[in-house]
């Protein structure tokens, strides 16, 4: 793999240096994206079939109850066979995986958070303390089928992009 949460001879050994246990200890990479990235690698190494691993980009995993949020480079949502995902929720007893390409933009983020729905219309707001915040408005009709609320959407997208976004329902 190209890139990973953590140092790979952290995550193969086990054993984490001081700066990925500083890292886990403050919360920015977690116990299940080392777990996985361990799982990734040895498949990468060992599965014919999983050889396209050595060319993506694993950055972050957010495991969020029976949904788990993987963020992976620019393209290498192509790359993922279904046979990689079938292997994940398997493993790890997932029902949904959606993966979403490092960014910091907003709107690609909404977009594969809701989908297959669609965005309304995203707009960047000016404060007048020269802060920058985005608006997301979203179908209130099919507010129901989004696997996310409100308030779990604008923290998902701060914790993925860094940019405060409210989503509101028209």
């Amino acid at each position: 793999m190209k890139v990973l949460p953590a140092d790979k001879t952290c995550i193969n050994s086990g054993f984490l240096c001081t700066n990925c246990q500083a890292r886990l200890d403050a919360g920015e990479i977690t116990e299940f994206e080392i777990d996985l990235a361990k799982d990734l690698i040895k498949l990468e190494e060992e599965d014919e079939k999983f050889a396209f691993l050595k060319d993506i980009s694993f950055y972050k995993a957010i495991d969020f109850e029976d949904v788990v949020i993987l963020v992976v480079g620019k393209k290498d949502k192509l790359r993922i066979s279904l046979d990689l995902i079938t292997w994940i929720k398997e493993t790890y007893e997932i029902d949904e995986i959606i993966f979403i390409e490092k960014t910091n933009k907003p709107r690609p983020v909404v977009e594969a958070l809701i989908a297959p729905y669609k965005l309304v219309s995203l707009n960047e707001i000016f404060l007048a303390t020269g802060d920058v915040q985005f608006r997301a408005v979203l179908w209130e009709d099919e507010k129901e089928n989004f696997l996310f609320t409100k308030e779990e959407l604008e923290e998902l997208i701060y914790e993925l992009t860094g940019n405060i976004t409210r989503v509101e329902f028209q």
